[in-house]
């Protein structure tokens, strides 16, 4: 009866080393398919949002002594 837990047991944790590896390979998918583009993303267009911002700024405090 020991003997048929512990070969259970090993199953168990060969099974949990090996989804523990699956995981660990999506986490660089994700990272390198999702990530990166849009930080890549953000990055090009950071510079036109703050443009915009900073025109919608000076128009909402300009408007009135216009």
């Amino acid at each position: 009866m020991v003997a048929h837990l512990s070969i259970r047991r090993r199953r168990q944790a060969a099974r949990r080393r090996a989804r523990q590896g699956a995981l660990s390979s999506l986490d660089y998918v994700l990272v390198l398919g999702v990530i990166f583009p849009m930080v890549l993303f953000i990055m090009k267009i950071a510079p036109m949002i703050i443009g915009y911002t900073y025109e919608m700024m000076f128009v909402l405090i300009s408007w009135p002594f216009v």
